[in-house]
C-alpha cells in the first residue's frame, strides 16, 4: 500500500469483467506512479469482483471494497471517503486513460494554484472499440453558464479535482442516475473560488454506449429535474432568464439518446416538446436540431444501412 499518495483514482465497477482489467492497466501504465486505485464494486452479478480482488493481489497501490448496488455515484463517494491523495482522478471500468494522463493534469494543478478541477480532451469510441466520431471540443476555462445545457466535459472519467474542493461542494448526488457529473462540476463553478480549466489534448478514451432503453430516458430526466432544481436554487438570476431554452435543449439531447436507442418516434415526440419549449431552437442551433429530425425521420425507412449510420 502507498503511505502518501499524491492522487486517488476513484472506479466504481458494475458487471465490468470484459473491460475492468483493461481499464485498471491504463492507469498502471501512468508515467506518473504515486497513485492509489481504489476499485468499488457496486453489487456485480458476474465475477467482476473477483477480478478485482485478483488485481489488487497483484498491485499493492490497488484498493478493493464492495458495497450492495447503489448506482455510481453512490460507489463512487464510498472512493472519495476512502481516498488519501490531494487529488482525486475518475475512472469508469470501461474507459481508459493515455499513459500520460495523470502527469499532463498534475503539472496544470501545480503551476495553477487556483485551478481546482481539470479536464481534457476526449476520444469517442464506438461499441467495438473504434473513434467514432471526432475528438471532443477543447474549453479552456469552463463557467457555471456552459455548464446548464450539455457537459462539456463529456463524462465522469474526465474529472480530476482537488480534494479540498469535494470538502466544499459535498460528492455526487446518489439520486442521480445520470448528469450527477455535471451537477458536480456545476456546484463547483458556482460556489467556489476555484476555476475548472481544460487541457488541450485527447487524454483519455471514452466509449459511447449505444445500448441504452427507453427507461434510462426517464431516469435521465429525473436527474436533470434534480440538477435544474438544485441549479435554480443556487443562481436563479442565472437559470431562470433561460430556461425555455434549457428546457429545449434538454430535449433535444434526449431526442439524440432516443435515437442511439433505435427509438424514432420517441425522438420526433422529444424534438416537438423542444421546438414547443422553445422555437427559436432552430435559430440557435439549427444543423444540430434539423439533423437530428432528419436522422428520425430517416430510421423510419426500410433501409438497414441508413438505421445503422443514424445509430
Amino acid at each position: 500500500m502507498i503511505s502518501h499518495p499524491t492522487i486517488s483514482v476513484v472506479m466504481p465497477v458494475f458487471n465490468a469483467r470484459a473491460t475492468i482489467t483493461k481499464a485498471v492497466l491504463s492507469v498502471q501504465a501512468q508515467t506518473f506512479r504515486n497513485w492509489e486505485l481504489i476499485l468499488v464494486d457496486d453489487g456485480s452479478s458476474d465475477d467482476t469482483l473477483e477480478i478485482a480482488l485478483g488485481l489488487e493481489a497483484l498491485d499493492e497501490r490497488i484498493r478493493v471494497t464492495a458495497q450492495e448496488n447503489a448506482g455510481p455515484a453512490a460507489a463512487r463517494n464510498v472512493g472519495i471517503k476512502l481516498s488519501r491523495g490531494r487529488l482525486i482522478a475518475f475512472l469508469d471500468a470501461d474507459d481508459h486513460w493515455h499513459r500520460d494522463r495523470l502527469g499532463a493534469c498534475l503539472a496544470h494543478f501545480s503551476r495553477n494554484p487556483h485551478v481546482g478541477v481539470v479536464y481534457t480532451r476526449v476520444a469517442l469510441l464506438d461499441g467495438d472499440g473504434q473513434a467514432a466520431r471526432r475528438p471532443t471540443p477543447h474549453f479552456d476555462v469552463l463557467t457555471p453558464a456552459q455548464l446548464l445545457s450539455e457537459n462539456p466535459v463529456c463524462t465522469t472519467s474526465n474529472i480530476v479535482v482537488r480534494t479540498s474542493v469535494i470538502e466544499q461542494v459535498g460528492d455526487f448526488d446518489p439520486r442521480m442516475a445520470h448528469i450527477e457529473d455535471q451537477d458536480f462540476l456545476f456546484r463547483v463553478a458556482s460556489k467556489t473560488s476555484f476555476t475548472l480549466e481544460g487541457i488541450d489534448r485527447v487524454l483519455l478514451d471514452y466509449r459511447v454506449s449505444d445500448q441504452s432503453r427507453s427507461a434510462d430516458l426517464a431516469l435521465t430526466a429525473k436527474s436533470w429535474r434534480l440538477f435544474m432544481a438544485r441549479a435554480r436554487a443556487i443562481a436563479p438570476q442565472l437559470v431562470d432568464p433561460i430556461w425555455r431554452g434549457l428546457v429545449a435543449d434538454f430535449h433535444r439531447n434526449q431526442a439524440r439518446r432516443a435515437l442511439r436507442s433505435g427509438l424514432p418516434a420517441t425522438a420526433l415526440a422529444l424534438i416537438a416538446r423542444a421546438c414547443s419549449a422553445d422555437p427559436l431552437i432552430f435559430c440557435r442551433m439549427p444543423w444540430r436540431v434539423g439533423l437530428t429530425l432528419l436522422a428520425a425521420l430517416a430510421m423510419f425507412l426500410p433501409i438497414p444501412r441508413i438505421k445503422e449510420y443514424v445509430r
